[in-house]
């Protein structure tokens, strides 16, 4: 039998997991390997953040996909070497006939000074902490952004401002509460284009939200409660929501695999396999910058679908399924209403347009109850439950 390795449970881990257990359980052996015996649903750490979830709520164990005929390893990925088709965990080798890297982006708090006096929603125990934080907020200045670029989920830092007003508001404070979005992109989603630029100034002007933009943070200042920027220029803050930097997961270090471009993981854009190890490929945040994307749970998602359809048809023979769906989906809670924004990154994938073609749905409260809706069919059909 065929042996598929697979690192790492985030979204495209699982969903290249659970599509090669539907059409090969009975052809290949599966493997998926995490530290983290539990699989966590991104998007909805800011509810958590909100109190509006539990983490048990925004997670499954990956042990569930045993259940589909996946084993499942609970072990730390130490090292990768594709010349010889091993990888070591913290208990054992591996060997492969084909290799998923799906390991993602790793934050590094080490690597600002201060980041312990600040807080962030960028992992399920850190939006816990930070709930205790806004729990106790009753007026003043807040302060949200990235420490530097690329980081998870692009729009995050903008919705979560938005949602830090409308709890002010709920309370009864928000005459008293300064709300700042800062920021290394000049304007909101600059990335994204003129469209999306403008639709998110629109929004921040609408609800009192600031933005700083062109702003790179050098550290924290907790004793003075200032966040300083490389230019020496200083925000004061009562509550500080900064996140951290990102890198690519450490096991890449040192292998062939990295791009030296963007020291993320090289792949091909047509393929997502690496272009010396065909056997070999890379999906999610661990890819994304060397795509020119943002770090998303939707890409992730899509690039699973399309990497296990490769792998099937090359198992089977023959499989006319997912081809590459280079678009990218994101519904936003801010908590008056909800708003979707669809963009398809086809152009900017291919290298031939500078921005995405985007569009936007907004200012009803339905779409709150479509990003509900997505959470209950993301683990209903990944694990069943």
């Amino acid at each position: 039998m065929k042996k598929v390795l697979i690192l790492g449970g985030g979204a495209g881990g699982v969903v290249v997991a659970s599509r090669l257990a539907k059409r090969l359980k009975d052809s290949v052996e599966i493997t998926l390997v995490d530290k983290n015996p539990y699989h966590e649903f991104r998007p909805s750490y800011l509810w958590v953040t909100m109190g509006i979830r539990e983490p048990d709520d925004v997670r499954r164990p990956l042990s569930l996909l045993g259940e589909r005929g996946v084993k499942i390893l609970n072990e730390e990925v130490t090292d990768i070497n594709p010349a010889e088709r091993k990888v070591k965990t913290s208990k054992r080798t591996l060997d492969y006939d084909y290799l998923i890297v799906a390991l993602g982006a790793e934050l590094r708090p080490d690597l600002l000074p201060g980041a312990d006096k600040a807080y962030h929603a960028w992992e399920l125990n850190d939006a816990l902490k930070l709930r205790e934080a806004v729990a106790r907020f009753r007026g003043g200045k807040i302060l949200v952004g990235p420490a530097s670029v690329p980081y998870r989920c692009s729009p995050a830092p903008f919705e979560l401002a938005l949602m830090l007003r409308y709890l002010s508001e709920q309370r009864g404070v928000s005459e008293k509460t300064e709300i700042t979005v800062f920021h290394p992109w000049r304007v909101p989603m600059e990335p994204f284009g003129p469209f999306m630029q403008n639709m998110f100034k629109g929004f921040l002007e609408q609800f009192n939200v600031e933005f700083i933009g062109s702003w790179e943070t050098e550290r924290i200042d907790g004793e003075k409660k200032r966040i300083v920027s490389k230019k020496g220029d200083e925000l004061e803050y009562d509550l500080a929501v900064v996140i951290p930097p990102h890198r690519p997961a450490r096991p890449i270090e040192g292998t062939e695999l990295i791009s030296k471009d963007t020291g993320y993981m090289n792949v091909s854009r047509k393929t997502l396999r690496n272009p010396k190890y065909d056997d070999v490929f890379g999906v999610g945040d661990i890819v994304a910058s060397t795509l020119n994307l943002g770090m998303a749970g939707v890409f992730a998602h899509f690039e699973g679908d399309f990497v296990a359809s490769q792998i099937i048809d090359e198992v089977k023979g023959t499989y006319m399924a997912m081809t590459y769906n280079k678009t990218g989906v994101c519904v936003m809670d801010v908590g008056y209403l909800g708003a979707a924004v669809f963009c398809d990154f086809s152009g900017v994938i291919d290298g031939v347009s500078e921005y995405p073609e985007c569009w936007v749905l907004g200012g009803m409260k339905a779409f709150r109850g479509a990003k509900v809706m997505f959470e209950k069919m993301w683990f209903a059909e990944i694990f069943g439950r």
